[in-house]
């Protein structure tokens, strides 16, 4: 028996391939929700009804195989949903977008227990229990570190759902990351379909982008630089028509796997110390358009005072030497006013004497965002809270430490928390 945690777009077509296929599967779903036993799958307005049964997390015994097809900022929730009926000879197989899933998981399973799934079909749902297989793909199944096919992924549910084992799946997961950490967000900033991507007035942006990522996979020594550019095309005009899912997840107003997928790969190229400017901007642009935080920060913005609501959210500025983090000295982390995320820790706090709190380095570059301003005159970067588009201040080159950064921070957009 095949359980998929998830009916979302990919869990039920590849519960319907299972199904067609006459494999036993079943669709871990959440509680509280009633679902018919029949389920339809669409392709080429052909309508097709199978009988696949449900079961909810928590009445879940003992699972042999699980197939994890829920986004990837779902997964902690749902695997500790489940975690009660994992044993140790339990395989689970993920489907996730982007990487760094094993750590994710390593709270509920082993590592010789831990598969992934690179997955090509696209399909997306038309209703509760309703999907459309919108373009046949392949799935490409593999371990991190076994090379040999185990014995649960037999030949006839391989072929069930046109897929195959990689001896070197990791290879395979970051060619998709790279594609993907190109087309998911820009397609999200602009607003458009895959195909419009390579419209004059995006593709250069999109090819600075593959070029950099050609350059650090070749640093990663995947094997991949050389055809890189080729694949992501490929992919963008075989999906054209086609809304990529973070674009789905922005105009829903749902989280995205922003922090799977281009996090992953800001964190590894940090990791390499290999510059990843485009791919930096990317981070910087996405998080202006959609800060995932926003809805929090409004709510948090109609408690502020006068001056902290002018400054955080109408980029103001508070007069110098006026803000109590100023000459502020204790040990901790500074935290954003309006959504509580870390910015800034204590050690990497100095004394400009310019008026305002200054720090050499964020505390997670991934936690900062940078835009252009040129109000009063001047031409200056603003730094922004990533998380909920917060003014912070602005950024200059003059700092005096080995990073050669200040970041000028006004007091009212920070709240300090002591260690």
């Amino acid at each position: 028996m095949i359980s998929i945690l998830g009916a979302g777009a990919i869990g039920q077509l590849l519960a319907h391939k299972l199904t067609e296929a006459s494999i036993d599967c079943q669709l871990i779903v959440r509680a509280g929700t009633q679902y018919r036993s029949e389920w339809l799958m669409i392709q080429q307005e052909q309508q097709t009804y199978h009988e696949i049964p449900t079961i909810t997390a928590q009445d879940c015994d003992e699972l042999g195989q699980v197939w994890v097809c829920v986004k990837a900022n779902q997964l902690e929730g749902a695997l500790k949903s489940v975690s009660h009926a994992i044993q140790d000879t339990t395989k689970v197989v993920f489907f996730q977008n982007g990487m760094g899933h094993d750590k994710v998981a390593a709270k509920y399973l082993q590592p010789a227990q831990m598969y992934f799934a690179s997955n090509t079909h696209g399909a997306f749902k038309k209703a509760a229990q309703s999907v459309v297989y919108a373009g046949v793909g392949q799935v490409s199944f593999g371990h991190l570190e076994l090379s040999q096919q185990p014995d649960f992924l037999d030949p006839e549910t391989l072929n069930a759902v046109n897929g195959s084992w990689h001896e070197h799946i990791q290879t395979v997961l970051w060619q998709k990351l790279f594609i993907n950490a190109v087309v998911n967000p820009l397609t999200a900033i602009y607003q458009c379909r895959n195909g419009e991507l390579l419209d004059a007035d995006k593709k250069s942006n999109v090819l600075s982008l593959i070029a950099e990522n050609q350059r650090f996979a070749n640093t990663l020594k995947l094997g991949i630089s050389d055809h890189l550019k080729d694949a992501t095309l490929a992919v963008i005009e075989a999906t054209a028509k086609n809304q990529s899912s973070m674009l789905q997840d922005v105009l829903n107003q749902k989280t995205t796997e922003i922090n799977a997928i281009n996090g992953y790969l800001l964190d590894q190229a940090a990791k390499h110390q290999f510059p990843t400017p485009h791919n930096w901007r990317l981070w910087s642009d996405f998080h202006i358009a959609h800060p995932p935080l926003k809805s929090i920060a409004d709510d948090k913005a109609k408690q502020l005072d006068a001056l902290s609501y002018q400054v955080t959210q109408q980029h103001g500025t508070e007069p110098p030497f006026s803000g109590s983090y100023n000459l502020h000295q204790e040990q901790g982390t500074y935290h954003c006013v309006c959504c509580d995320s870390p910015l800034f820790k204590d050690t990497s706090k100095f004394d400009a004497g310019c008026g305002w709190p200054s720090f050499d380095q964020a505390k997670d570059n991934k936690s900062i965002a940078y835009k252009i301003d040129t109000s009063h005159g001047m031409t200056r970067t603003e730094i922004l809270c990533a998380q909920c588009g917060s003014h912070l201040g602005h950024v200059f080159d003059d700092g005096p430490t080995e990073t050669g950064q200040r970041f000028c921070v006004n007091s009212v957009s920070l709240q300090f928390e002591q260690e």
